[in-house]
């Protein structure tokens, strides 16, 4: 089954370096289905999710140009990195800024503005002041825009 999604994974990069970034996105997404169906005995719950996660990501950033037709990949993306948050937030910053941003697009503000939150925070518990406050004010202006608070 791992093998699988190593040959999933190696479609998804063939695809990429010719420039076939859709087609790309399908084998990225298909990897990240291909962890879902591990049985916990090869590989741990988190670690599952976090690499499941990665592959949801790279198929969202090739889907890009039409995110919004592939709705199935944002939410899983967003479930998965909610399986990963549980084990902690930290190292996650980025990806709660991604997930913030995909939620805006999809028009779930209020999801949005928590992931913006989230990542303030987390930078700040990271020592990086500088993101924090930009993030933190993001947030604050994406909040008052969307009448949230």
């Amino acid at each position: 089954m791992l093998d699988r999604v190593g040959i999933y994974q190696a479609m998804a990069r063939c695809f990429e370096k010719i420039g076939l970034q859709r087609k790309a996105g399908y084998w990225h997404e298909r990897a990240g289905l291909g962890y879902v169906q591990l049985p916990g005995r090869i590989m741990g719950r988190q670690e599952r999710a976090y690499y499941e996660m990665v592959e949801f990501r790279n198929a969202i950033q090739n889907y890009a140009p039409a995110l919004l037709s592939r709705r199935k990949v944002v939410d899983k993306y967003l479930s998965t990195l909610g399986v990963c948050l549980k084990g902690g937030k930290e190292g996650y910053s980025h990806e709660m800024l991604l997930a913030a941003h995909l939620c805006a697009k999809i028009h779930e503000f209020k999801k949005a503005s928590d992931f913006f939150a989230q990542a303030a925070s987390q930078f700040k518990d990271e020592g990086q002041d500088k993101l924090a406050r930009e993030s933190h004010l993001s947030a604050l202006r994406f909040q008052k825009s969307r009448k949230f608070g």
